[in-house]
């Protein structure tokens, strides 16, 4: 039987900034992000300065000892063309 990833025991808040233990910045840090969602077995994370999504592993990411959150603005759906 496959094993399911395992979530942190408190799931983020979106717009939460988490350490991604996963991911490392040049001096060999974890890299803080901002918490977007969970989806399909993957923490999706990005910039706290924005930019591109990442994933990393729900057993990566780790709370801050003081909590920070930024505002986050969810994108609109995609267009689709208008078929004739």
């Amino acid at each position: 039987m496959p094993s399911r990833p395992r979530m942190p025991i408190d799931t983020p808040t979106v717009g939460e900034i988490v350490r991604d233990l996963g991911h490392r910045d040049f001096s060999g840090k974890p890299i803080e992000a901002v918490y977007m969602d969970t989806l399909a077995g993957l923490v999706y994370l990005r910039p706290e300065s924005g930019g591109c999504e990442w994933t990393t592993k729900p057993e990566h990411i780790q709370a801050l000892a003081e909590p920070r959150f930024v505002s986050v603005q969810h994108p609109s759906r995609p267009r689709v063309a208008d078929v004739a």
